[in-house]
């Protein structure tokens, strides 16, 4: 058997992307910024009106006042617009997500296969190479003349040599298909986010 370990339903997690609560508050500021501006304008009026009641100046506060309603208004309105805006996009990013998803368990999935596939032929070479031993062995037995210490050279030695053509071919195949995933997946992932 291979020194290979198995696949893991962990493998090419490289890519899972968990957005810190910092990071989601940055791309939301940069997704919609009038939100913040509008929450800053309301914070300022309410500053300024808070100074002038300390003040004592009555028709500064209600100004302060009339000015943090307008920025709240101001900041609901643009929640309302911007969510109205940029629905359609996060339904596209949802959909190229799951889409993304789909295609990395086919791509575990055939990996498992692949793998398993692989386990399965060292183990049925290794079953033979087991029977020709026995089979040596108990040709030994029955007759031990050179004629047949050399057969049982050149048996051995032409069943290394297909154990390790096996091989080889099973690892070019590996990066043949690893290869042409790859190409399959960026040309379609390319082809979904033009679309």
């Amino acid at each position: 058997m291979s020194g290979r370990p198995l696949p893991s339903s962990f493998d090419g997690n490289d890519d899972f992307y968990n957005e810190s609560g910092f990071q989601k508050v940055l791309r939301r500021i940069k997704e919609e910024p009038l939100v913040p501006i509008g929450c800053l304008l309301t914070v300022a009026a309410f500053t300024n009106a808070y100074r002038a009641m300390r003040r004592g100046d009555h028709n500064q506060v209600q100004r302060m006042f009339r000015a943090r309603v307008a920025a709240q208004a101001f900041t609901v309105v643009a929640i309302v617009a911007g969510g109205m805006y940029y629905s359609a996009d996060r339904n596209k990013q949802k959909e190229l997500w799951k889409l993304e998803q789909q295609q990395d368990a086919e791509e575990k999935r055939q990996k498992w296969i692949k793998e398993l596939e692989a386990r399965d032929d060292e183990d049925k070479a290794l079953q033979a190479r087991l029977e020709r031993r026995r089979q040596r062995a108990a040709n030994r037995s029955a007759g031990t003349g050179t004629e047949s210490v050399a057969a049982q050279a050149r048996t051995a030695f032409k069943e290394a040599k297909e154990a390790r053509d096996a091989v080889e071919r099973s690892k070019a195949e590996e990066t043949a298909v690893a290869a042409s995933k790859e190409d399959l997946t960026s040309s379609q992932v390319s082809g979904n986010i033009s679309k």
